[in-house]
């Protein structure tokens, strides 16, 4: 059952600052990081970059915490600090794939972005921390991480074009859902998967494959192929779920 929200939502509204800006002070910290001590010499494309994908993932934070009314605790710390990785990934996208003493970069990012979803799990279960915003915010991060990283790896013509499609599959089903919705159409519940989750983590694992700077084209572009097929089958059929076709 959907959770009921207050009418007066102001005072969630008032909570959104307190993440962001710690989610931005991470996103200096890293950049100024990557600047002073490693000494990339990064250019204003990258920083323009790094901006926009702070701007992007402050986006669904600042809804998710808007609408809780539950605190944020260590373990919604750390899926916040995901969005901190992905904004400064995001400085890879105006730029395309470093190399030199960089070329190492977008994947450790991603990694960060993407291990960490393990770990934050496994704080608010041992901590008795599990929360409704804890889970919206992880989902979020999430497609984040998945979209971010196959707009990276295809823009660098290390996957098929098609394999964006990855990426984009959770924002075409979401969207499909709010479309039904406004046609006053039926949206139904998605039952448990673990497929669902398991085929994620491949798509994870095949960006992250495709970033490291030792992965030659001709290894990543079969194995994107491989994942591609199920996950957007999988996503196919819960469509059929969600509109009641199936």
């Amino acid at each position: 059952m959907a959770r009921e929200y207050p009418l007066d939502r102001s005072a969630g509204w008032q909570r959104w600052p307190t993440p962001l800006l710690g989610i931005g002070l991470l996103v200096v910290a890293a950049v100024w990081l990557l600047q002073a001590r490693l000494a990339l010499g990064l250019s204003t494309a990258f920083l323009a970059g790094v901006a926009g994908g702070l701007v992007t993932v402050s986006v669904p934070v600042g809804w998710a915490v808007s609408r809780a009314d539950e605190p944020i605790t260590f373990a919604t710390a750390v899926t916040l600090s995901r969005g901190a990785a992905l904004a400064v990934f995001a400085g890879f996208l105006a730029t395309g794939l470093p190399a030199g003493r960089a070329a190492w970069l977008p994947a450790v990012l991603f990694a960060i972005a993407a291990g960490l979803d393990t770990l934050d799990g496994a704080i608010a279960r041992a901590t008795d921390a599990i929360s409704e915003l804890g889970g919206r915010l992880d989902t979020e991060m999430d497609g984040l991480t998945v979209l971010f990283g196959t707009a990276l790896i295809v823009a660098a013509d290390l996957v098929p074009r098609v394999f964006l499609l990855v990426g984009l599959a959770r924002y075409l089903f979401v969207f499909g859902c709010w479309l039904r919705r406004r046609r006053d159409c039926p949206v139904y519940d998605l039952p448990p998967s673990q497929l669902r989750r398991v085929l994620g983590g491949l798509a994870m694992a095949t960006v992250w494959l495709a970033l490291l700077p030792v992965t030659e084209p001709s290894v990543t572009r079969p194995v994107a192929v491989v994942v591609l097929v199920p996950f957007c089958f999988n996503f196919s059929r819960d469509w059929l779920t969600v509109s009641g076709r199936r």
